[in-house]
C-alpha cells in the first residue's frame, strides 16, 4: 500500500512540474516568428483546392490551447512560436487539414517529429519533402503526412486513403517546404 502511495506521489508531483513549466512557456513572447499565413496555400494554388473556412493562427501557447486544447503542451515543450491552420475542400468533396507550427529553431522541429508521443507507430518515410518526412500508416480512414523543413513542422490530413490522396496531401506539404521565409 505505501509503494502504491508512493508511486501517485511521485506521478502527481511530476505533473505538477510538468504543469508549472508549460505555464512559464505559454506566458513567454514568442519572439519574431514567420508570417505562416504565407505558408498556406490559397484558393487553386494546388488545383481544385479552396479554403474552407476561418484560418486559425496562434502567436502564444494560451491561443493555441484554444486551437489545439490538451495537445498544446506537446509544441510547447519543443519551442513553440507560432501556428497556422486552415481546412481546404477539394474537387470531389473531400477535405483536407493543414498545420504548420513555427518551433523556433530547426532541433527544436526535429525534436517534435522524433518525439515518441507525434511519431506514429506505423510510418513510411517520404522523400523530396522537407528536410525529413513520412506518411503515418495507422490510421484506417485519413492519410496524415508529415514534414519539417528549416524551424517548421507541417502536418497534413486528408480524409481519403487513395492513392491521388496521398499525392495531393504531398503537394500540399510540399507548397510549405518551398515557401521562403518573409522574416530572415
Amino acid at each position: 500500500m505505501k509503494k502504491r502511495t508512493s508511486r501517485l506521489i511521485i506521478t502527481l508531483l511530476f505533473i505538477l512540474s510538468a504543469a508549472i513549466s508549460c505555464a512559464g512557456k505559454m506566458l513567454e513572447k514568442p519572439g519574431k516568428g514567420e508570417e505562416l499565413t504565407n505558408f498556406l496555400p490559397q484558393d487553386h494554388d494546388i488545383e481544385g483546392w479552396k479554403r474552407s473556412g476561418e484560418m486559425l493562427k496562434a502567436a502564444n501557447g494560451e491561443e493555441l490551447y484554444k486551437i489545439i486544447n490538451g495537445g498544446a503542451v506537446l509544441y510547447i515543450n519543443h519551442g513553440f512560436r507560432a501556428y497556422a491552420g486552415q481546412l481546404y475542400k477539394g474537387p470531389q468533396g473531400f477535405e483536407l487539414e493543414m498545420a504548420i507550427y513555427d518551433l523556433g529553431s530547426a532541433r527544436n522541429a526535429r525534436g517534435l517529429y522524433r518525439d515518441p508521443l507525434v511519431k506514429p507507430n506505423r510510418s513510411q518515410a517520404l522523400e523530396n519533402l522537407g528536410e525529413e518526412a513520412r506518411l503515418d500508416e495507422g490510421s484506417l480512414f485519413h492519410l496524415v503526412v508529415e514534414c519539417i523543413q528549416d524551424q517548421f513542422f507541417v502536418q497534413v490530413i486528408i480524409q481519403d486513403k487513395s492513392a491521388s490522396s496521398l499525392n495531393i496531401a504531398k503537394l500540399f506539404a510540399l507548397y510549405a517546404a518551398k515557401q521562403k521565409r518573409v522574416n530572415p
